[in-house]
């Protein structure tokens, strides 16, 4: 990064101040500085972003962590009154800054639909409050800076049906095979609980299917994992 142009500050000729007196004042500043920044007026706090699930831990790569821009710095109270409604369907659109996308009220019975909002609550961990249900691994938790809530949310794309998931791009509808982000609803299958869904096949990524408490799971495919390019290697001389 350049650095910005500075203006010549002329310096005041040094007074004469006794070693003792100096000392003191240097002290008193000192104190001074560490009460501003700690405590006083300038004292700041940068936003931590929260992991799915309220962990520390990075999101699994299946469950991206999305963030609805804010105009305004997010307060320290929900604003439920600007928060969508349980059972707002959406899909994403780009936002306005890196990582940041903008939920798209849409349909739900139209062909745009990806997920449904189960429960608004106040930060993500609130979403896996019940023991057995846990939207981190098996739904979607999204963060509205604006409103200042989490949204809970369960999938329902129908079977057979694609949409993109991961690489940096917003969660929408797709056609299937368009690319390597592109997962696809493999089948929707009745089960008892989530560990007994879906074990007819590989590997899949469980989804709730429109609630946990729907008794029905989504088998989704995963991403396709593009493998790193091996550094090439230099030809010995001779």
């Amino acid at each position: 990064m350049t650095e910005p142009e500075r203006t010549p500050v002329r310096r005041r000729p040094r007074a004469l101040v006794p070693a003792v007196i100096m000392a003191v004042l240097v002290l008193v500043g000192a104190g001074v500085g560490i009460w501003w920044f700690a405590f006083g007026p300038g004292h700041t706090v940068s936003a931590q972003p929260l992991a799915a699930g309220g962990s520390s831990a990075p999101p699994p790569p299946s469950r991206p962590h999305a963030a609805v821009p804010s105009s305004t710095l997010p307060s320290a109270v929900p604003d439920t009154s600007s928060a969508y409604d349980v059972g707002t369907c959406f899909d994403e659109a780009a936002g306005s800054g890196p990582g940041k996308v903008e939920l798209d009220p849409v349909d739900c019975g139209s062909a745009q639909a990806v997920f449904v909002i189960n429960k608004v609550v106040s930060t993500a961990s609130d979403c896996d409050s019940d023991a057995s249900v846990s939207y981190g691994q098996h739904g979607y938790e999204v963060p509205d800076e604006t409103a200042n809530v989490t949204y809970c949310a369960s999938l329902v794309v129908p079977a057979n049906d694609c949409f993109t998931l991961g690489g940096g791009t917003p969660i929408a509808t797709a056609a299937c095979g368009s690319g390597p982000n592109v997962v696809q609803v493999l089948s929707i299958e009745p089960a008892p609980n989530v560990g007994s869904a879906c074990t007819d096949k590989t590997d899949p990524d469980v989804w709730f299917y429109q609630s946990p408490n729907s008794g029905q799971y989504a088998c989704v495919s995963r991403p396709v994992v593009t493998a790193t390019p091996t550094a090439p290697t230099a030809a010995p001389a001779g």
